[in-house]
């Protein structure tokens, strides 16, 4: 059995040994079982391939060229010619046999799959082994090809969406910690998935750390405005009021302004200065505001 690895750096596991993917005979050879790694058991035509890795101008010897490139990676990797290799020749181009060989993307899809019909518990385990799967960037040896960057950004939807749906179980489930971590997960990826920050700013609410979901917030909503020209959502601006309350806001009421938000930071604040042994809490916000500016130059 072949193990492809396409997370961080390529490494191709076989039974004559380990190897890089400057180990593969060059880089088109390299491009090659990339290609063909991204969709196991899907036959690649010839004259597609050749489009790919000569990025639309192929040499008219491609056929050639391209025969010569697959037998220098046959013989990298100590593969045989044939019906029973891992690398199989079809009528008109090459497939991977996913009987013969693995790869983590495949695995990663497959783990996902399982999670879409499974119960929230099971659905759970799985997205924390299919994120776990990712350790690098894929295709990192190809920054610069398009079908690499196309696949790329496939996959990259594809872990905020697992990352997401994990930290939504971890949340229903009561499992906070999990819930933070695979929905800081989604946000790294993408700093503009607004569903995984309420996730994240719940996850941190339910783990007792009340500051840190109120500075995901400010995360949120600072970098929706530099993106984006946007505030964060209806939805996200009552959790944020939730949690400055740490009580509900009723759906019933009206929508959340600048003017609630005000309000609460100002209550946080005097409640703040009164801890603080020695000082006097004034009694206008104004000075309020002037006490507290005093203590953070201090």
């Amino acid at each position: 059995m072949m193990e492809i690895r396409l997370f961080g750096a390529m490494t191709v596991v076989t039974p004559a040994g380990t190897f890089s993917a400057s180990e593969l005979g060059g880089v088109k050879p390299r491009q090659i079982l990339d290609i063909l790694a991204i969709s196991p058991g899907i036959p690649v035509p010839k004259h597609q391939m050749a489009d790919l890795i000569w990025d639309g101008c192929p040499p008219r010897s491609y056929v050639s060229t391209l025969e010569s490139y697959m037998c220098a990676l046959r013989r990298k990797l100590g593969l045989e010619r044939g019906r029973e290799s891992a690398i199989r020749t079809t009528n008109h181009g090459y497939v991977l046999d996913p009987a013969l060989a693995t790869t983590d993307l495949h695995e990663f899809r497959a783990l996902l799959q399982a999670a879409s019909t499974a119960d929230p518990r099971s659905a759970l385990g799985s997205l924390e082994s299919a994120v776990g799967l990712v350790a690098g960037e894929l295709l990192v040896n190809e920054p610069y090809a398009r079908w690499a960057n196309q696949e790329r950004a496939v996959v990259q939807n594809e872990l905020v969406g697992a990352a997401t749906l994990a930290a939504r179980h971890a949340v229903s489930l009561g499992e906070p910690a999990v819930a933070v971590r695979m929905a800081r997960t989604a946000v790294g990826v993408d700093g503009l998935a607004e569903e995984a920050w309420r996730l994240l700013m719940r996850a941190l609410w339910a783990s007792g750390r009340r500051s840190e979901a109120l500075r995901a917030y400010a995360e949120l909503r600072e970098t929706l405005g530099d993106e984006l020209g946007a505030d964060p959502a209806v939805e996200t601006q009552a959790l944020y009021l939730e949690i400055l309350r740490e009580e509900p806001v009723s759906s019933d009421g009206p929508r959340p302004d600048g003017r609630d938000e005000v309000r609460m930071l100002m209550d946080l604040l005097r409640r703040a200065v009164e801890s603080i042994p020695g000082l006097e809490v004034p009694r206008t916000d104004r000075a309020l505001a002037e006490i507290a500016a005093l203590v953070q130059a201090a």
